[in-house]
């Protein structure tokens, strides 16, 4: 067996620096964003996204030969409307040529250098049936390999699964699921998923994986609904120098030693991409908090792995520092702190220098006595204050309220004007049931929310 083939391979995770945290809002505070419809292919510019029906297209594939040594085969690349699942389904074929020769099926995407995390699901089968093993004769099919792959500033991460139908000495014997590690001499491993892959029928796949500590780590996987968390050691990268940054998909078709024709379908093609572990692309925050990261004003709660702690609270300090970069720019630094602005706000404290200019920007007059509270939480009542001072200067005063729009808001209670504003500015729609939840605390899943909506963050 072939094992040296090459793949359409993974990139790189790109190190930020850390900033301090970020808030959201309850799942009613999204209705009305019109990004929601994020949830289709494909999202524009952003860390994050959904790229889904990647075979209905084939004139944005490419076929690569694996030059080893073996030989070439003859091959076609198209879209089929049978088999199919939808329509349209992308037919990737060796026809003749070489014993023991392949194609590789790719489709090159944009870079993302800053998704981590990585999921790859299809559907898939081949034409025509084979035998399993070289049992009762030789197989036609030798491989089909599946794989998702990231480059980035000359290195390159991959993840990629093989179902192996020829045993060779490397494994435990197929047909079996095989994965792509480069630094062992058998390139392909096996994993212990021993399993026979029907001709003629379609398939569903996923496999999951991400980069933790600059390594490719392969967490999951499942074919026709038998789901296998996968506990894989860390695979280091590669350095591919002179290839550019991008993510892409494939498919490799293998043939045997004594007969290669044969085409495999894939259907219902979709990567999908994200930033952190803990905000999948299905929360409810996930575009606003991937908004906040792209927009450099925040780098999660960890880095190793990629954390963001949707659920925290934000602190009265934490939140100085995403107003003023919310309003500045990710690559705003205040001046010094004097220490002398605020009695529980010392110079060497946490986010002192932040703290003292939102003061300064006349943002905030602390929390009475002279003090400013940096270690307590902000309340959704709070958050509406400094947001609309942050927007509109220190001078802005909102409306009167009239205490119609939220029924737990009513006229008099705790900054209802600003509350009543913030709603007519677009950057709430409440907690739900008409209500804002002004006691409450803020969360950084809620923070992320209120920041990208109030300032306008891409």
């Amino acid at each position: 067996m072939n094992t040296s083939n090459l793949f359409i391979r993974v990139i790189v995770l790109m190190a930020l620096t850390m900033s301090m945290l970020a808030m959201a809002t309850t799942p009613s505070e999204i209705q009305t964003d019109t990004r929601q419809a994020k949830y289709s292919l494909p999202l524009p510019d952003g860390p994050s996204s959904i790229q889904s029906g990647l075979d209905e297209e084939a004139s944005m594939w490419e076929g690569y030969i694996d030059v080893d040594g073996q030989g070439t085969p003859t091959w076609e690349l198209n879209n089929v409307s049978d088999p199919s699942l939808d329509g349209k389904s992308l037919r990737c074929a060796i026809t003749g040529g070489d014993p023991n020769s392949n194609i590789h099926c790719y489709r090159n995407l944009n870079p993302e250098p800053s998704s981590n995390f990585f999921s790859l699901s299809l559907q898939f089968q081949y034409r025509p049936t084979s035998t399993y093993n070289n049992a009762g004769g030789p197989s036609i099919v030798q491989a089909i390999e599946f794989s998702m792959s990231k480059w980035d500033q000359g290195v390159r991460y991959e993840w990629a699964m093989q179902w192996n139908n020829v045993n060779n000495s490397c494994d435990a014997g197929a047909p079996n699921w095989l994965y792509w590690n480069p630094a062992d001499p058998c390139k392909w491993m096996d994993f212990g998923n021993s399993y026979s892959i029907d001709g003629e029928r379609w398939h569903p796949l996923v496999l999951n994986g991400d980069i933790l500590n600059g390594q490719v780590h392969y967490s999951y996987f499942s074919v026709d609904g038998l789901e296998q968390q996968l506990n894989i050691p860390l695979i280091a990268p590669a350095f591919e120098s002179g290839v550019s940054d991008k993510l892409a998909v494939a498919v490799q078709l293998d043939g045997n030693s004594t007969e290669t024709p044969y085409e495999v379908f894939i259907d219902q093609v979709t990567l999908t991409t994200w930033v952190f572990g803990d905000v999948p692309v299905s929360h409810w925050a996930n575009d606003y908090i991937e908004r906040l990261y792209g927009a450099g004003i925040t780098s999660g709660c960890s880095t190793s792995p990629p954390n963001y702690c949707p659920g925290a609270t934000v602190t009265r300090a934490q939140m100085a520092i995403f107003i003023l970069r919310g309003l500045h720019g990710s690559t705003y630094t205040p001046p010094s702190a004097s220490g002398t602005v605020f009695g529980d706000v010392p110079a060497d404290s946490f986010a002192a220098d932040w703290i003292e200019q939102l003061a300064a920007e006349g943002v905030t007059g602390g929390c009475g006595d002279g003090n400013y509270c940096p270690d307590a939480t902000i309340t959704r009542a709070q958050m509406a204050i400094f947001l609309l001072r942050g927007k509109y200067g220190s001078t802005y005063m909102p409306p009167a309220a009239t205490g119609t729009v939220f029924s737990d808001v009513p006229i008099g209670s705790f900054a209802a004007p600003w509350i009543e504003q913030l709603a007519r500015d677009g950057v709430t729609s409440g907690c739900g049931d008409g209500n804002y939840c002004p006691e409450n605390s803020v969360t950084r899943a809620e923070m992320a929310v209120f920041l990208v909506r109030a300032f306008n963050l891409p």
